[in-house]
């Protein structure tokens, strides 16, 4: 699978996109190369330019990855994964507490101290699912995306930020953080919850490694010049930045490790014949992924209601014939008590007369009482 060469760019470029945003502070201006502050920024983005498309390379042309992967357990993820969510829970907390008490009243403010919170939830349930291997994410799709969206609101802040400021002065590289971020994501979200997508495990590895690249030297150099002893919710931003970075490295790693290519993927389906069999070997055999509908949503097919519907009311009833026995002899078995009542008659055919002895019924003897008496009311009539 050509998706995993994605590694063979992404190291030496992300090693040097870290270097090149660091050195905008430690070292003098001009000192690499005589790149000033701004062509250095763009070194930067540079690289992750080539990072990403180098990556959209490889997963275009990779035909053999499978469009499902079972999450497996990854220590580390884990790891990260709880501690982004204390630095998203820490952070959302402290922003709820500054909106109550200043006052003030900041759309965009408020819908990031919300999402912050939800994040956590979220990041709280995926580093459990990754120390545990717990592998029923399907019903807590929907709120996967919430990472997502966090990273979405805060890239709509940056562009309203940027129309303030002269563009010269803007910090690029942090859009780049978002943009990546926020498309990864809501893939990786798609990718764990087993939602029928065609390319979003493709897309962890195109967002996933652009992602990590511009997280990881933005946060770095934010944390070697910003960090404040003082006051510790300032740092919450370039905090969950690295660890955003970590814990998608994290999982980019189990993602290249783990992921299967589409002949070892089985998508079995709820009305499969051999879904019983598949569906036991889902939860042992990592070459299985089964997906359709819900317990509580099956529905019963033809088949199945063959077997376990209830025929003891039905006016026939289904026995096995038994061997060298003719099927003429069925007829004779029938008892005179279940032939009455009926309109017609069952004659046995093994029987050379077939004739019966009584002579035949004329046609007023064959009337019932109605026919009686609609027969002599209409001959009064006339």
């Amino acid at each position: 699978m050509t998706s995993k060469m994605s590694w063979i760019f992404f190291v030496p470029f992300t090693a040097a996109a870290v270097f090149l945003k660091l050195a905008q502070t430690i070292l003098p201006d001009g000192a690499i190369l005589g790149l000033s502050d701004m062509l250095l920024d763009y070194a930067v983005l540079g690289c992750i330019a080539i990072v990403f498309l180098f990556s959209l390379l490889m997963c275009v042309i990779d035909r053999k990855i499978a469009q499902y992967y079972l999450p497996h357990r990854n220590i580390p993820a884990g790891i990260f994964g709880v501690l982004v969510a204390i630095v998203l829970a820490a952070d959302g907390a402290n922003r709820v507490y500054n909106l109550l008490s200043s006052g003030n009243i900041d759309v965009l403010e408020i819908i990031e101290s919300v999402l912050l919170l939800l994040s956590a939830i979220v990041f709280i349930v995926m580093g459990l699912t990754h120390s545990f291997q717990n592998r029923d994410n399907k019903h807590f799709s929907l709120f996967n995306v919430m990472p997502a969206l966090l990273c979405a609101i805060r890239m709509v802040r940056c562009f309203v930020g940027f129309t303030t400021i002269s563009i010269t002065l803007a910090d690029i590289v942090i859009l780049f953080c978002y943009i990546f971020s926020t498309l990864f994501f809501f893939n990786y979200a798609v990718a764990i919850s087993l939602t029928e997508a065609k390319h979003a495990v493709k897309s962890c590895f195109i967002f996933g490694f652009p992602a990590v690249c511009a997280l990881l030297a933005y946060g770095v150099s934010a944390a070697y010049t910003g960090f404040n002893l003082e006051d510790i919710f300032s740092n919450a931003g370039f905090a969950e930045m690295i660890l955003f970075a970590l814990y998608i490295f994290a999982f980019l790693i189990e993602l290249t490790a783990f992921v299967k290519d589409r002949d070892h993927v089985i998508i079995a389906d709820y009305d499969d014949q051999d879904y019983a069999e598949i569906d036991e070997k889902a939860d042992v055999d990592e070459n299985f992924v089964v997906t359709g509908l819900d317990d509580d949503e099956r529905v019963p097919t033809a088949s199945s209601y063959l077997t376990t519907a209830d025929t003891d009311d039905y006016l026939y009833t289904v026995s096995k014939k038994p061997e060298g026995e003719d099927e003429a002899d069925e007829y004779s078995k029938v008892s005179q008590s279940d032939r009455e009542g009926y309109i017609t008659e069952v004659i046995d055919r093994n029987e050379k007369d077939v004739v019966n002895d009584k002579e035949p019924k004329g046609y007023d003897d064959s009337l019932d009482e109605i026919d009686r008496i609609i027969l002599s009311i209409s001959e009064d009539y006339r």
